[in-house]
This record gives structure tokens, C-alpha cells and sequence, in this order.
């Protein structure tokens, strides 16, 4: 008998999508799609939804019970949606970390066109401590809204922006090697209001980097 995850495959094929995909997109757990494909396993029907949600061009009568045809008449949307980490207003200082942060299916979703096809989630950003006054364009404003992918390996290239999951919360700052091995310096471009202050590196739970900065005029 074919099951929602064998529908949910032929989908997959003709969309020319993978696992990691349908993954980022819906906010399913990480290897959901592999479990569910086992042997007396399928994809629940809260997963479905999860994925109906992103997909909307795809038949949810097709997908749960196979009657109908694969696509429905909603039409593909021009461009992915990516949780917000609304709780964790990154203040180019102190919030939320992103390792202490709700589950990604909780989150509030935001859909933005041209953004870069790594991006796994945004932040909005407040306070001034990333305002580069010598190239302006590369400022990180209040109320920006910043692109994140987590990195997974501990190698830092120094002099780069990234967001830091600490105790304290998500700082965003440029990093640098410190003199103490143990430690990391972290500067901001706004280095005259704000000094450049070191950090424990066990203290670091996650990186992400950067991927965009969308400027958001704040009124």
C-alpha cells in the first residue's frame, strides 16, 4: 500500500528537491524523511501539514489519502519562507541564544525574495554597535533584518562577521584570535561607543554566519 511518504517522494522527483530541502523549508526534524521511509513507517500527518504549508501547490487530498492528482491549483510561490527568531532580537549585543531559542516549527515565518539559498533563518538586529561609519554599506542597522546559516565545523575565519550563541544570548560582532588561545576577541565596526571586549571559546554553544543584511527603515 503506498504510503504518504511514497506520494511525498514522487513530489520530491518531479520537483527536483531533496531531503535537505523539503527539510530547511518545512521545519521538520532533521532526518524525519530517512525514518519514515523504513519499513512500517510514514511521514505523520503533522509533518504533512508542515510540508503542505511550504508547498502549497501540492494536492493535500493527493498527498494524504493518493485520490486526486499530485498538484492542486494553488501555484508554487516564488520564494522560500525562513523562520524568524523574533524572540531573539540580536542587539549587536545580548538576547536569546540560538541554541536556547523555541523549536524552529514554532517560529513566525518571513518570505523574502533574492535571498541567498543558504540562508536557514533570520534575526532582527537592534542597537548601533554595527554601524560602520567608514563603509556604510556594510553596516548592520537597528531593525535589520540579518540571514544566518549555522556553521557545524569549529573553524573561525577571523576578521569576519558572525552571530554567536553564548549564555548570554546571540551577539553579532567580528571575530578575532585573541593572545589566549582560550579565548576569542570580539570587535564591533562601532569600535569608539563600543570596546572590544574577549569571551571564554567555551563559552561560544553555536556560529552562524552571515549570508545578507536586509536594512529595514524603522518609522
Amino acid at each position: 500500500m503506498e504510503r504518504r511518504v511514497d506520494r511525498l517522494d514522487k513530489y520530491i522527483k518531479f520537483r527536483g528537491l531533496n531531503d535537505n530541502k523539503v527539510t530547511h523549508d518545512s521545519g521538520i526534524s532533521v532526518g524525519t524523511l530517512g525514518k519514515s521511509r523504513k519499513e512500517g513507517k510514514d511521514i505523520t500527518p503533522k509533518t504533512a501539514e508542515m510540508i503542505l504549508e511550504v508547498y502549497p501547490e501540492l494536492n493535500r487530498v493527493w498527498l494524504m489519502t493518493g485520490e486526486g492528482e499530485m498538484l492542486g491549483t494553488k501555484k508554487p510561490t516564488d520564494f522560500v519562507s525562513y523562520p524568524l527568531l523574533d524572540v531573539s532580537r540580536a542587539e549587536c549585543g545580548k538576547a536569546f541564544g540560538i541554541a536556547s531559542t523555541v523549536r524552529v516549527t514554532e517560529l513566525p515565518y518571513i518570505s523574502i525574495p533574492g535571498v541567498p539559498v543558504d540562508t536557514e533563518f533570520f534575526v532582527q538586529a537592534s542597537g548601533h554597535s554595527m554601524i560602520n561609519k567608514q563603509n556604510p554599506e556594510l553596516s548592520i542597522p537597528t531593525g535589520a533584518l540579518v540571514g544566518l546559516a549555522k556553521i557545524t565545523t569549529r573553524v573561525i575565519r577571523w576578521g569576519e562577521v558572525y552571530a554567536l550563541s553564548t549564555a548570554d544570548g546571540v551577539m553579532i560582532k567580528r571575530v578575532f584570535e585573541s593572545e589566549d588561545k582560550n579565548l576569542v576577541r570580539c570587535v564591533s565596526y562601532n569600535s569608539e561607543e563600543y570596546p572590544d571586549f574577549e569571551i571564554e571559546r567555551r563559552d561560544i554553544f553555536e556560529l552562524a554566519r552571515i549570508t545578507c543584511v536586509i536594512p529595514i527603515s524603522l518609522r
